[in-house]
């Protein structure tokens, strides 16, 4: 398993604590049960494996399931400085940009959550994409899609173009342990029209319905990409902080409980296996958005 995943990282992570720090055996013990908790809860209930993927909301998520399971504050505490070690580790050797447990506080475990788009700011993404080629199509696109349907980045890259039901405006997302329907908008609609039209021409026989985002070789769009594609419309939009795949998520997330969808329903859309993770958006509806 290559660097960047998750529990790649752990290990790595281990072995410089008790090499590198001189941690003691305990110390390392107590560690990697704390940290290979954290990896499962991502893993089953997150859907991530790659450690640029976590984000605050995410840890918010562990530790609400933490405390709905009756576990004392003193040991959520612990599995708290377990995780910020682990993500200072991270961004020490540039796996991650930021840390995101750094918003999170002790004891209260408070989490401000400056990834939640206003609808200003999406406009702006909206308006500095050039719709004059086929990569201008595809990013608005990938836009409309992550913010209409509230799919994970991973679900994103992985779809093909059979999976959408243009007339029902549904996507099917499978994740390879369940299945969903999603819905998306009217732009996401036209959006796909015209950027599927526009790969045909472009790509002629390299085309594949089966690989919906490309790179200009014709082949799937990655992950690092699509975070440099939206790292650039930020910066043109003049968006100062940073924002990811996952922004996009959060937004439609606390954009769909502040038009009055219910949490259950919400939580079917997101994917979430329990309702623990759905209820950390319910406290994010208060931000002015």
């Amino acid at each position: 398993m290559e660097r960047g995943y998750i529990e790649k990282d752990i290990k790595d992570f281990l072995y410089f604590a008790e090499f590198g720090d001189n941690k003691s055996p305990n110390t390392i013990k107590s560690m990697k049960k704390d940290l290979i908790q954290l990896a499962e809860y991502l893993k089953q209930i997150e859907k991530i494996e790659k450690s640029m993927e976590i984000d605050s909301v995410m840890v918010r998520g562990f530790i609400l399931q933490l405390q709905e399971s009756g576990i004392t504050k003193r040991t959520i505490n612990r599995k708290l400085s377990s995780i910020r070690s682990f993500c200072k580790y991270l961004v020490k050797n540039k796996i991650v940009n930021q840390s995101p447990v750094e918003v999170i506080a002790s004891p209260s475990y408070y989490v401000e959550k400056p990834d939640i788009l206003t609808l200003e700011e999406i406009n702006r993404l909206r308006n500095v994409i050039s719709l004059k080629n086929t990569n201008g199509l595809r990013d608005r696109l990938i836009l409309e899609l992550l913010y209409s349907s509230g799919i994970t980045s991973v679900e994103l890259l992985g779809l093909g173009e059979e999976v959408f039901d243009l007339d029902r405006r549904e996507l099917y997302v499978t994740n390879g342990k369940s299945n969903r329907v999603v819905f998306f908008s009217e732009r996401t609609r036209e959006f796909f029209k015209q950027y599927i039209e526009s790969k045909k021409e472009k790509y002629k026989e390299r085309y594949s319905p089966d690989i919906l985002f490309v790179n200009g070789s014709a082949t799937r769009l990655s992950d690092r990409s699509l975070r440099r594609i939206i790292d650039r419309y930020a910066l043109k939009a003049g968006i100062e902080r940073e924002i990811s795949p996952y922004s996009f998520r959060h937004t439609f997330a606390v954009h769909m409980l502040s038009n009055g969808m219910d949490i259950l329903y919400l939580k079917e859309l997101m994917g979430h296996v329990t309702l623990e993770s759905t209820k950390v958006y319910q406290e994010l509806i208060k931000v002015k958005i």
